[in-house]
């Protein structure tokens, strides 16, 4: 099963707090047959939150767990219509969801997340996840 698929991703949707949006990560993770357990899955990743904040800048998160609630490898995008608070500082828009299942068999997270990270330094990718209607330009983009 593919990392991404547009399946897996949402645009310009109304969520009204970062909790909203971890459980609205969930549900899609949840509708496509990707966890074994959500409340644990929700859970680790608002752990992971408390740890450090998943902010980078520009308006994007990028919330990840490896943990058991997880069945298969996914990376989810949600852009939001209207930024929410995601800390003290900083409000989020653009969310790069990263779930990984606890064996995190071949140090798959080492290899999404710096690959993500990578994608949100091109002006081109970042400009598309802001400004693009279709899920399928946004989903190339993100597979470049």
């Amino acid at each position: 099963m593919e990392l991404i698929s547009s399946l897996l991703i949402l645009l310009d949707v109304h969520l009204n707090s970062k909790e909203a949006v971890i459980e609205k990560l969930a549900d899609l993770l949840e509708e496509n047959s990707r966890l074994n357990d959500r409340d644990r899955y929700i859970h680790d990743v608002f752990e992971r939150e408390d740890i450090v904040s998943t902010f980078v800048g520009d308006m994007i998160v990028i919330p990840h767990a490896i943990t058991d609630g997880v069945k298969i490898a996914s990376l989810l995008y949600i852009r939001l219509k209207e930024p929410v608070d995601w800390n003290e500082d900083d409000q989020a828009k653009y969310i790069l969801g990263i779930a990984v299942p606890a064996d995190n068999v071949n140090n798959q997270h080492l290899m999404i997340l710096p690959s993500v990270a990578k994608k949100l330094l091109d002006d081109t990718i970042k400009n598309k996840l802001f400004t693009s209607t279709s899920k399928e330009e946004i989903l190339a983009a993100l597979l470049e």
